[in-house]
């Protein structure tokens, strides 16, 4: 099969094709050495398609390895691989989808998520693991067994197996979001600049033997060969057994984040490109970074058979998607304030595409964060948009231009004018009225009352038109007050109006709003301490919300979770919101918490039960719903008290895990949470 695309076009002469390879090769090196990275994946993979389809037309250039070796750019190590580590061949539509399908005949093929990090091979003797090496260049690579097993270790890669097997696993180590966030930290902490992103991160972390600060990693294994396999042809199979040895696979993770009745594996082409775009819709909700899919033949035989070519497998291939990482230059950044008064810093950027969309806006982290990167007007940042739609600048990506200039922020909030309360990192505008839209937005959202349609700038057309000057307002609105507002953007002259139909459908989610649980109304108050996590606590703890607004600070304070100081700050702020809560009870809204299981057998009933990491398809506050429906109460942490720990794919709590490990506390997967909740909803 051809792996270069079609719309790849080769170098028009021999200058360009040698700067081209000059580019490729640091481009790599940086990828491959954990280093500041200078392109995108997007436009090296397009890069290096040049390369090649340069090479085609002429074979006589010299390319210096770029269009041939496993891994461009990547330096070999001083452990030779007994057998070669090859790179994939890359699709990117679904008729190089159906062409590959194709070459299998009426093998089943499988797919599997494919990890942005880096491979490597571990071999177990006797149940230990004994050496772990990286991929480097695929012939050779470093050992790196010192590195992964050093405390904390690397999630889903035991050093100790369950049993004494022996043999060998080849996978990913890469960092889940969670991990990368935490990694920045300590690295910041420890006096270091921050990665650019996960995959930079545990390239980089890997080649320092010790660190004087932790990283946490994580394993996905997609290939393994030993004792007891010699005879199981199929892949699935084979990661079965992985999976009981205590080894993360990538199909565990891959089956895990697609939605029930989604197939992992089939013969058609239709059927692999149907878990392809699922896979890929679930993109920014799985918790750790992906950048494709990977289709292979199921069959060791049918692998046999069909062999490889120089630098990749014939039986499968990578089907990439638009990367979700770009470079851009820093224009301005734009301060707000939030629901509860916290200041919010935009930065304004070049446009750029990440993940298939463009972006122009992007978060950044507070004040403290923003110093420390030394960013300005001009500075380069690497721009991410994973684990979440909302893009965001993670770091100052390599080299600085000279003409940055250097930001300062305004010494007050830019709405009223009133200096910073800067008691913390966050800085917060104590004036209520400041942050009405964010609330409005903040409210509207799908974890708590999912009003479809109620975005900033509907939120803030509708505070314009003073339509709306509390939460309560929302609930009198009607279509056609709605419909004739419109909002006059920063700076512009341009108006929005947002129209009939927008209207109608906002007046439908907001009736639909009225039956959200008591525990969604309680969060949609912005209450500073009453967030996505706390709000149903309080339900569940008080049950009414005319008991929560009769609470004294030493009732709030003795809720699990809540302190003196949060139990403060919810007093004060359900006295202030007072008026708001009648009106929203004259309107209808839920006032008490129902604790009668929705299903029928009540499958987890009576238990207390703690959620960590990511549950496919789920938000946290939909996940903690779906266990109160199968008759459990949901908590925010491991305690003796506490019944069941369910643990999702990317989970960062990894104390969760360790306490409850201590404490004898039994656990769940989150395939099988999710398959207990359909059971049962189902029956």
């Amino acid at each position: 099969m051809d792996s270069v695309p079609a719309s790849a076009t080769p170098f028009d002469g021999l200058t360009e094709f040698e700067q081209a390879v000059g580019r490729a090769h640091a481009a790599a090196k940086a990828y491959f050495g954990g280093e500041t990275l200078t392109m995108p994946d997007g436009d090296y993979d397009h890069l290096i398609a040049r390369i090649t389809a340069s090479m085609e037309v002429n074979p006589q250039w010299d390319d210096r390895g770029v269009s041939t070796a496993v891994a461009a750019g990547a330096s070999g190590g001083a452990v030779r691989h007994e057998t070669p580590m090859l790179s994939l061949d890359k699709i990117t539509t679904a008729a190089e989808l159906e062409q590959f399908t194709n070459t299998l005949s009426t093998c089943t093929a499988v797919v599997e998520a494919k990890f942005d990090g880096m491979a490597c091979h571990v071999d177990y003797r006797d149940g230990r693991l004994v050496r772990a090496v990286s991929r480097g260049d695929g012939a050779a690579g470093d050992d790196i067994t010192h590195q992964v097993t050093r405390e904390p270790g690397v999630a889903g890669l035991p050093v100790s197996l369950p049993n004494a097997w022996s043999g060998s696993v080849r996978g990913e180590i890469f960092m889940t979001n969670a991990d990368f966030e935490a990694a920045n930290d300590a690295r910041v902490a420890a006096g270091k600049a921050p990665f650019v992103n996960p995959r930079n991160a545990v390239a980089g972390s890997i080649r320092k033997v010790e660190r004087t600060y932790s990283v946490p990693m994580s394993f996905a294994a997609y290939a393994i060969s030993g004792d007891g396999l010699e005879d199981v042809d199929s892949h699935l199979e084979r990661m079965a057994h992985t999976r009981l040895s205590g080894i993360t696979t990538a199909t565990m993770l891959t089956a895990g984040a697609l939605p029930a009745g989604t197939l992992t594996y089939g013969r058609r082409a239709e059927d692999l490109q149907r878990a392809v775009d699922a896979l890929e819709k679930l993109r920014p909700r799985l918790g750790f970074p992906v950048d494709g899919a990977v289709i292979k033949a199921d069959s060791r035989v049918v692998r046999t058979r069909m062999g490889s070519h120089s630098s990749a497998p014939r039986w499968a291939v990578a089907y990439k998607w638009a990367p979700d990482t770009a470079y851009s230059i820093l224009r301005e950044i734009h301060v707000s304030v939030g629901r509860t008064g916290r200041a919010g810093f935009r930065a304004v950027i070049d446009p750029v595409t990440v993940a298939g969309t463009t972006i122009r806006y992007a978060s950044l982290h507070n004040v403290d964060w923003i110093a420390q990167q030394g960013l300005g007007v001009g500075s380069r940042v690497a721009v991410v948009r994973a684990g979440d739609v909302i893009p965001r600048v993670t770091a100052a990506a390599g080299e600085q231009p000279e003409d940055v200039v250097p930001w300062i922020p305004p010494a007050g909030c830019p709405q009223c004018d009133q200096p910073w309360e800067r008691s913390g990192q966050l800085w917060r505008c104590t004036t209520p009225a400041c942050s009405l839209v964010s609330l409005l937005t903040y409210a509207a959202s799908r974890d708590v009352l999912d009003i479809d349609g109620l975005g900033e700038e509907v939120a803030a057309a509708l505070v314009e038109a003073d339509l709306v000057r509390d939460l309560a307002d929302l609930y009198t609105l009607t279509s056609d007050r709605i419909a004739e507002a419109s909002y006059v953007r920063p700076g512009t002259t341009v108006g929005r109006r947002i129209g009939r139909t927008t209207a109608a459908k906002l007046v439908a989610g907001i009736a639909a709003a009225k039956e959200r649980p008591l525990a969604r109304h309680i969060t949609s108050l912005g209450i500073r301490g009453t967030g996505r996590r706390m709000g149903p606590t309080l339900a569940q703890h008080f049950g009414t919300l005319d008991a929560l607004r009769a609470a004294t600070t030493d009732d709030l304070a003795a809720v699990n979770g809540i302190g003196t100081v949060t139990a403060c700050w919810i007093s004060a702020g359900l006295h202030e919101a007072d008026e708001v809560i009648d009106r929203l009870i004259a309107v209808g809204i839920a006032t008490v918490h129902d604790t009668t299981p929705a299903v029928a057998d009540g499958s987890l009933a009576g238990k207390r039960v703690v959620i960590t990491g990511a549950i496919p398809n789920m938000t946290r506050t939909q996940a903690q719903e779906a266990a109160e429906r199968l008759g459990a109460t949901a908590s925010g942490s491991v305690t003796p008290k506490t019944d069941l720990l369910i643990v999702g794919a990317g989970s960062s709590a990894r104390s969760k895990l360790a306490k409850a490990n201590e404490l004898g506390v039994p656990t769940m997967s989150a395939e099988d949470f999710l398959a207990l909740h359909a059971a049962a909803v189902t029956s």
